[in-house]
């Protein structure tokens, strides 16, 4: 990036070695994406002997299962000792809704008592859920936050990691002004791209095409010394600075990296 160095951790290496209390959020388009994601988070859990819980359509089960084969992990030893365990996110969700709002009680019993039962067992959890995003794509976008707002009450009742991932074009400019900044500030470390170095390379030659390159680097500049407290890539801290301050230049430079990454 001009003028500033991002180093910020790849999501391969953040994802195989989470801390307790971690909140990873990925946004995708791509499937493939996706599968890679959970399998790496997923995988290093078996590996280690760590106990992991995927809440997740039965489709996107299907393919992250695949997944784990491909890198050599078989998953139905795991399923069968209690090690691994595939929950269906629709009918989980529909545990815990009371009149279409999240019920914090019912919550942590379902969702809470998993984690503490698999706990009992392995040393560490992992949870990878789309239940949020079921919500988000239905359009019930409150309670998609309310019930990351559970999650995070969870972690300070026990120790766990969580991945959620979110079908979110992040290149939309739409998508900013209709609540991409509470996903965000609702976990600790945001995963917006496959390739961090080719994303943030994008951002920074969509902004020199849009801008004159020193006013390109003045605002890098100032977005990495203003970054979100969630942990991200800094060219999309980028982004979310643009869109907040030069609203009309953001669109432009979306536009523009879009066009690069295609």
């Amino acid at each position: 990036m001009i003028g500033t160095r991002d180093t910020t951790p790849h999501w391969q290496e953040l994802l195989k070695h989470p801390e307790g209390g971690d909140h990873f959020v990925q946004l995708y388009q791509d499937k493939a994406f996706l599968a890679d994601a959970v399998s790496e988070y997923a995988g290093a859990a078996l590996r280690e002997g760590e106990a992991v819980v995927i809440i997740a359509t039965p489709r996107h089960s299907q393919i992250f299962l695949r997944a784990l084969e491909q890198r050599g992990l078989y998953p139905q030893p795991a399923l069968l000792r209690g090690q691994l365990r595939v929950l269906d996110a629709r009918d989980t969700l529909s545990q815990f809704m009371k009149d279409g709002t999240p019920d914090w009680q019912a919550f942590q019993e379902v969702c809470g008592g998993i984690i503490a039962e698999m706990r009992l067992q392995y040393p560490r959890v992992r949870a990878y859920g789309e239940m949020v995003d079921l919500l988000w794509q239905d359009r019930m976008r409150e309670e998609a936050i309310e019930l990351e707002g559970f999650w995070h009450r969870l972690g300070k009742l026990q120790t766990f990691s969580l991945l959620c991932a979110y079908r979110i074009d992040n290149l939309d400019s739409g998508v900013y002004d209709g609540g991409l900044d509470c996903v965000c500030r609702a976990h600790t470390h945001l995963i917006p791209a496959p390739d961090y170095a080719r994303f943030n390379r994008a951002v920074n030659e969509a902004s020199k095409q849009v801008l004159d390159q020193p006013l390109a680097q003045m605002l890098i500049s100032l977005s990495a010394n203003h970054r979100p407290p969630t942990h991200m890539p800094l060219g999309q801290a980028t982004l979310f600075w643009l869109k907040k301050n030069m609203p009309r230049t953001a669109d432009k430079v979306l536009l523009e990296v879009r066009s690069r990454l295609a």
